[in-house]
């Protein structure tokens, strides 16, 4: 199945006629351009150890997100788990570059849907500015109903660096305990080329449920814009450099947006 969903995404690409580029990454918009509906398919693999050796296995997500008018945003995406290392990794959220902030999931063969709903406050040279809500919707096994306020914030330097950041903040109301979360995180883009961006992922994030603890996602992007159309994104990604054996807890993937003007 991994292998029939890798070749569909290979061909679509050689699919995609040649045309003019789009925008370069550091310009891209907190929205999307008016009208405009984007479609996303992500491949991710994720590795953990387990008390005999280790495990891994993939997951395939799904994305739809349109712009309604020119400042707002609507989206949908589901994860898919491929195999039982895909379920026990969570595999989909690797197939999601460059996101690090998935929540409110379990271990069921399809995760929970996510809605998000975006709003662009502010749109300049050097800085973009929005407001970000998404609703988790429980249907997987011993998950719950939550949602995620966001202030997502993208700042330019030069036109050849961007630093996509912000304030995001996740509550799911799980019993006995509602696990709540502060997450910073801070990815640097480097526009290398017109057409070729990457640059290393961080974050802070501070949990609390029953206690609290910190988290620190580590990684490293690359994308290009195969036509006006279409992206190509890959990563990966150490989801919590604060924990034991976190070198040996990792995971990748590869996506291709299509977008439709």
């Amino acid at each position: 199945m991994f292998r029939s969903a890798l070749a569909f995404l290979l061909v679509t690409v050689a699919a995609v006629p040649s045309a003019r580029a789009a925008a370069p990454w550091v310009y891209r918009s907190i929205v999307l351009p008016r009208h405009d509906l984007a479609l996303d398919f992500g491949l991710g693999i994720g590795h953990q150890p387990t008390p005999t050796g280790s495990i891994t296995g993939f997951g395939f997500n799904l994305e739809l997100a349109g712009a309604v008018t020119h400042n707002f945003e609507l989206g949908l995406r589901m994860g898919f788990r491929l195999d039982d290392g895909g379920q026990i990794t969570r595999a989909d959220n690797y197939g999601r570059p460059f996101d690090t902030e998935t929540y409110g999931t379990e271990h069921d063969r399809v995760a929970n849907p996510e809605i998000h709903l975006r709003w662009a406050l502010a749109r300049a040279a050097a800085a973009d500015l929005g407001i970000e809500l998404r609703f988790y919707m429980p249907i997987e096994a011993y998950s719950r109903f939550g949602f995620m306020f966001g202030l997502p914030i993208r700042l330019r330097v030069g036109g050849i660096l961007r630093i996509d950041t912000g304030l995001y903040v996740p509550v799911i109301f799980y019993e006995p305990n509602t696990y709540t979360a502060v997450s910073v995180p801070v990815h640097i883009w480097i526009q290398a080329t017109p057409r070729l961006w990457l640059g290393p992922l961080f974050g802070l994030r501070v949990v609390s449920q029953g206690g609290s603890y910190s988290q620190y996602p580590l990684g490293f992007g690359l994308g290009a814009a195969v036509s006006r159309g279409v992206d190509l994104k890959t990563w990966f990604l150490f989801p919590n450099m604060n924990q034991d054996a976190a070198a040996r807890i990792w995971g990748a993937g590869i996506a291709l947006q299509v977008r439709f003007e």
